[in-house]
């Protein structure tokens, strides 16, 4: 297995969070565990370049290492999880190398009250361009190796006075096509009164992020307080000052991204565990919109409920510089049931994110004809009898081949998420249901992007070793919405497999799968079937 320099570095890294945990004095007397095992997993795929047509076979190769390792003391967690492996493909030996995957992280209480060093280190294999193939993986031959290193400390306490969780680290995150690196510092806050406040009540809530990348900085600060006196009553008045500035090189002088606020409202407190803020807010100052237009006074509120340990309901509706905002978070569990929906609207920059429309070939079609697979796939360099300049003599057309590239993400984007997990657990059956759905509209170009994708995995245990498991995705991206280039992608997946326990330290895995991807680009539609056995052998 080829060992790199970049591998020596993360070994390293690795390394020395492991020196700081065993010398620190705090982390003493704790549960240690270390499970390392091999792994052998061959891959069977019918296509595996995913193309609609000269479909290639592959047997797919894979050996390596697993490490799960845990640490648990008193004032100290640590948790490593990684794989080394080195993939063989049977067509194409000059795409056989090795991948790595890692996921650390570790909280150290450095004081007894407050304070907390924490950190984390991940390295996944992602696909290259999400819009040539969302579901690329190891097997395709199609992904970049992403690593991201997080680190800071946090200050929390809570008492009868006052709350306060805080934080302030430092985020790293590099590719290995290096679309999407970045690196810099971050900190937030968040403070409220504590349950013994009698006249006064607070709530501070400020995050503060700058990231570079490429000589180029965007720095994203929000801010909201809430400052109110407590009554006898159950209406309690409060002052409101919200802030949102979005700047660096990467801000368009001729658009605004940053709200600045100040409203009065009240406190309407239902029940000692439902609340409802409302508020009316007048901008500062003359700053306009996203669109250009004047900021507006505008309507604020919140609704806090919760009802019980198991169950809470925060949502939200406001305004922000690029119009009505929303913010949304329930969680419930019961016995059987957890149930947690999230709805997200957030700034972000230097990502993976970032597409946009190239020329790839051409279709030459006969007249009349629609049928894509009639039609002839050029360069634009096909030459066709007579005047080359004008093939609509020689009975075709002309129509381009559209594909989308990833570039560079040096721009701010608004990102709106919503997300829905559902876990049902029976007595021998688990149920997980997952749905997201993410639209992003660039700031600059104001292009929209939307992916989407829903999970459903059943998992049932048919013996005491033997567990079934029926998996079925769904994966949607419409890149460059309402423009003439627009295309949706819809990919879909069944995944059955089986997995019997030989014994306490040996598995075997077998899986078999199909997968249909239906493109607005027919060029693009592929089918694709696998089968896979994998052992791991544990120690």
């Amino acid at each position: 297995m080829a060992i790199t320099a970049m591998d020596m570095t993360h070994k390293i890294k690795f390394s020395a969070v492991c020196l700081l945990l065993s010398c620190s004095g705090i982390a003493t007397a704790g549960d240690w565990q270390f499970d390392p095992s091999i792994v052998i997993d061959e891959t069977y795929t019918d296509n595996v370049s995913l193309l609609i047509n000269d479909e290639q076979s592959s047997l797919v190769s894979q050996t390596g290492i697993d490490i799960e390792s845990t640490y648990n003391a008193q004032h100290a967690i640590f948790n490593f999880s990684s794989q080394s492996i080195y993939a063989l493909y049977s067509h194409d030996h000059d795409l056989d190398n090795d991948f790595h995957t890692v996921s650390s992280d570790l909280r150290l209480q450095l004081w007894p009250n407050g304070i907390i060093l924490f950190g984390s280190a991940n390295i996944s294999n992602q696909s290259r361009n999400g819009s040539r193939n969302a579901l690329a993986d190891i097997v395709s031959a199609d992904t970049v190796r992403v690593e991201s290193y997080n680190g800071g400390f946090e200050y929390n306490i809570k008492n009868s006075t006052f709350v306060i969780n805080s934080s302030v680290g430092y985020n790293q995150t590099k590719t290995e096509d290096e679309i999407g690196n970045r690196e810099g510092v971050y900190a937030e806050i968040n403070s409220t009164n504590g349950s013994g406040a009698r006249n006064i009540f607070w709530e501070l809530d400020h995050s503060y992020q700058e990231f570079k990348n490429n000589n180029q900085k965007g720095e994203l600060a929000e801010s909201e307080v809430k400052i109110g006196l407590i009554t006898d009553y159950s209406l309690n008045p409060f002052v409101r000052y919200y802030n949102e500035d979005n700047s660096g090189d990467l801000n368009n002088p001729n658009r605004s991204i940053e709200s600045n606020s100040y409203g009065l409202g009240v406190r309407w407190r239902i029940s000692p565990r439902l609340y409802l803020d409302t508020s009316y807010n007048k901008p500062i100052g003359s700053k306009l919109d996203i669109d250009g237009d004047k900021q507006k006074e505008y309507v604020n509120a919140l609704v806090k409920w919760q009802p019980s340990s198991r169950t809470s309901l925060e949502a939200s509706f406001s305004e922000r510089f690029y119009g009505d905002s929303y913010g949304l978070n329930l969680s419930h569990q019961n016995k059987r049931l957890t149930n947690t929906i999230s709805y997200v609207e957030d700034i972000q920059t230097f990502t993976r994110n970032n597409f946009v429309n190239n020329v790839i070939g051409f279709y030459f079609c006969p007249n009349n004809i629609t049928q894509l697979e009639q039609c002839i796939i050029g360069d634009g360099a096909t030459v066709f009898p007579g005047d080359p300049n004008n093939p609509d003599d020689q009975g075709y057309q002309i129509f381009p081949i559209q594909n989308f590239s990833l570039v560079e993400d040096n721009v701010f984007s608004l990102n709106k998420t919503l997300a829905w997990t559902s876990i049902l657990a029976l007595p021998r059956t688990n149920i997980t249901f997952n749905a997201n759905r993410q639209r992003r509209d660039n700031l600059e170009t104001r292009i929209k992007d939307e992916t989407s994708d829903a999970s459903l995995n059943i998992t049932r245990d048919i013996s005491g070793r033997s567990t079934l498991s029926l998996v079925l995705t769904y994966t949607e991206t419409n890149l460059q919405l309402d423009t003439e280039f627009e295309r949706i992608d819809r990919y879909r997946r069944y995944l059955l497999s089986y997995k019997k326990s030989l014994n306490s330290a040996l598995s075997f895995d077998l899986a078999i799968s199909y997968l249909n991807r239906s493109s607005a680009s027919e060029i693009l539609n592929y089918e694709e079937g696998r089968i896979s056995a994998k052992i791991t052998k544990g120690f």
